[in-house]
């Protein structure tokens, strides 16, 4: 990759983004109408129909973020955070608590295929645009962290 022009692909880039599913179960994501299920402790080929490679990036952060939240709520830190009286305010965790699980879904494990079912309408979220329709979040290289700065910023 050209360190100075960050819009460059790697030269071994084959063109298909991947999704890590780091954990010992399926994960199962939607988009579009589709049911993805991503299976455990594999690396998957990331197939959208009719999305473009910026829409499968931004498609494949969502997913890793859903999978990163599902994770976290699992780990003792956040058991810790919700140790609190009965009726008061539950505490927050933030998007560095997150980036260490959102980062292993970008690594590679045995390749896979995901299985794709319909989904029930309306259940996934919509990309994030701008009032011009274009995505927000941008698309990052495999070798850069989703947070930005010193780890307090926002993975869109």
């Amino acid at each position: 990759m050209n360190p100075d022009n960050k819009n460059v692909l790697p030269a071994d880039f084959d063109g298909i983004f991947r999704f890590t599913n780091f954990t010992k179960e399926d994960f199962k994501a939607k988009w579009g109408g589709v049911e993805y299920t991503f299976p455990a402790l594999k690396t998957t080929p990331m197939i959208i129909p009719g999305a473009t490679p910026e829409e499968v990036q931004h498609i494949r952060k969502k997913f890793a973020r859903e999978l990163a939240t599902l994770e976290f709520y699992k780990t003792s830190k956040f058991g810790a955070l919700n140790a609190h009286t009965p009726g008061g305010t539950p505490a927050l965790y933030t998007d560095s608590d997150l980036t260490p699980l959102v980062q292993r879904c970008l690594e590679p494990l045995p390749i896979a295929s995901a299985k794709m079912t319909m989904a029930k309408p309306n259940e996934e979220a919509n990309l994030r645009k701008d009032e011009d329709g274009k995505n927000i979040s941008q698309v990052i290289d495999k070798n850069k962290s989703l947070i930005q700065g010193n780890g307090s910023g926002v993975i869109a």
